[in-house]
């Protein structure tokens, strides 16, 4: 894939978040007039006593946009994941990640995923722009189709670096772009790529994208707000040095495209260009809730919000924490198959081993710390997907740094590994180079306790080379290569493969 030759990171003086709401989209809410932006570089004032709403799904909607239901009050299989406006601006579908659509105004129902199997869960749809089809994309980028909507191909078979975050279609409708949270941009149909942030050391991942009304460009936005701009896609600011009380979740450009709306979980609105402020939800989204999407109107100013409770209604827990949030954790952890000793409501050392594993896995940054952005993935994530599909095998992914323990194509353990640095060593006078070995072995050889090997000790190893590799406990696993070769993983975590026969003798291992 191409990769940009520049990052375009200029910061220009933003018009900040205010709570002054042109029309807060709750059922039986009149419609108020717009607010008058503040003057740059300034924050309007906070109403002392503004109500807070709640609600899975809740939409509000500023400038011209308009109310036309959601789904808060209602009970919900799957939470929602994002919403699309149909052109004409009198109505919007809203999805969840089971890929159940609520249509409201205009928006018609033309399908949904509800009732089938999917690979991953979906993350964002996106409409025709005859109004008359959807897409829907998984995080795996895999593309469904309805309606007048044509399928033009999918990332739904490609190994990814990071996961699908979004797809945007072109102007005519005959393509679309996927992006992935590296900025990875994947073209298909008439959807041209113009350069992407995928082999760019990033600040913050990309969170959005929008496209050009051409659909000769498109800028890329990351959760710090930088922007980058490719095609004819123009540069009219950013909030990439500026210190934000929440993290951005999106953006969308105005109809002419010479100007742009960031949106902020918390509900703040940053203008840009000839974007102009029409009022924020500072001060409306409750404590609980987050903002995860922002939607515009194809030929007027205006835009919506999309509002869902945050996972385990805390932002953030790590190593340390205790109580009800941490259960719920550690239960979501269990469902998904990553191994952790139990839901004991507090979060110790193997809850961060499976946090490391789930961040791995899903593409995020290793913190080992249960942020937003881990909170609001977790919310939405299935079960992965191991790459064998018959027999009882253990797969040990060195990219992503864990280990599946599956049978007949079916995930039934995640397990956080630390694998072979590549370092050099030496070893009896002797250089080598601290590479864990490709292909596919079997495990023949055990011992039940501590041994000590030429480079350290091994607590209960189980071989599967004649060279020494084995997996086996340690005291210290890092979210990163760090061994001399074999598989580590905690020491808890090798007492329950002990404990469960999880890695018998005979057992298929394949490393790749």
């Amino acid at each position: 894939m191409p990769v940009a030759s520049s990052r375009r990171f200029r910061t220009l003086i933003a018009v900040c978040a205010s709570a002054a709401v042109a029309f807060v989209g709750l059922v039986g809410a009149p419609a108020a007039s717009a607010a008058t932006a503040p003057s740059p570089a300034t924050t309007a004032p906070r109403p002392a006593a503004t109500p807070t709403i709640s609600g899975d799904g809740t939409v509000l909607a500023f400038g011209a946009a308009a109310f036309y239901g959601s789904t808060r009050n209602l009970h919900l299989a799957a939470p929602i994941v994002g919403s699309a406006p149909t052109p004409s601006g009198h109505g919007y579908w809203i999805v969840a990640s089971d890929g159940g659509v609520f249509s409201y105004g205009d928006a018609a129902f033309h399908g949904s995923t509800g009732g089938i199997h999917l690979n991953r869960s979906i993350i964002s749809m996106s409409a025709t722009p005859s109004g008359h089809g959807y897409w829907m994309v998984a995080s795996d980028g895999g593309v469904f189709s309805f309606g007048d909507a044509s399928f033009h191909g999918s990332t739904g078979g490609i190994h990814l670096n990071s996961p699908v975050i979004a797809m945007t279609p072109t102007p005519s409708g005959h393509g679309y772009w996927l992006l992935a949270s590296d900025g990875g941009v994947f073209s298909f149909g008439d959807a041209a790529f113009y350069g992407s942030t995928g082999g760019i050391h990033l600040n913050s991942p990309v969170v959005g994208m929008a496209s050009t009304p051409s659909g000769h460009g498109y800028w890329l936005v990351a959760r710090d707000g930088g922007i980058f701009s490719y095609g004819d896609a123009r540069f009219f600011g950013s909030t990439g040095a500026l210190h934000l009380n929440a993290p951005i979740i999106g953006m969308v450009a105005t109809p002419t495209g010479s100007g742009y709306w960031l949106g902020a979980r918390d509900g703040g609105i940053f203008s840009f260009g000839n974007a102009p402020f029409q009022g924020s939800g500072a001060g409306r989204v409750s404590a609980i809730d987050q903002v995860i999407q922002i939607t515009g109107l194809a030929h007027d100013l205006g835009y919506r919000m999309l509002i869902t409770p945050l996972p385990f209604n805390t932002p953030v827990l790590s190593p340390g924490a205790s109580g009800p949030a941490v259960a719920a954790l550690q239960q979501r952890l269990l469902a998904l198959g990553y191994w952790i000793d139990g839901a004991t409501g507090t979060y110790g050392a193997t809850t961060q081993q499976a946090v490391y594993a789930f961040q791995k896995v899903e593409g995020l940054p290793r913190s080992g710390v249960v942020d937003i952005q881990t909170s609001q993935r977790l919310a939405t994530a299935r079960r992965p997907a191991p790459r064998s599909t018959t027999g009882y095998v253990a797969e040990v992914d060195l990219a992503r740094q864990v280990i599946f323990i599956e049978r007949d194509g079916v995930t039934l353990w995640v397990i956080n590994t630390s694998t072979g640095s590549g370092h050099a060593y030496t070893l009896d006078g002797v250089r080598y180079s601290a590479q864990t070995p490709l292909g596919h072995f079997t495990v023949f050889r055990a011992i039940d306790g501590p041994h000590m090997s030429p480079l350290g000790e091994l607590f209960r190893p189980r071989y599967f080379t004649t060279t020494g590799i084995a997996f086996h406990g340690s005291p210290s696993i890092p979210p990163y290569p760090a061994s001399h070769g074999c598989i580590r993983m905690s020491n808890p975590a090798i007492d329950f493969i002990w404990a469960a026969n999880i890695l018998p003798f005979g057992t298929a291992v394949w490393v790749y």
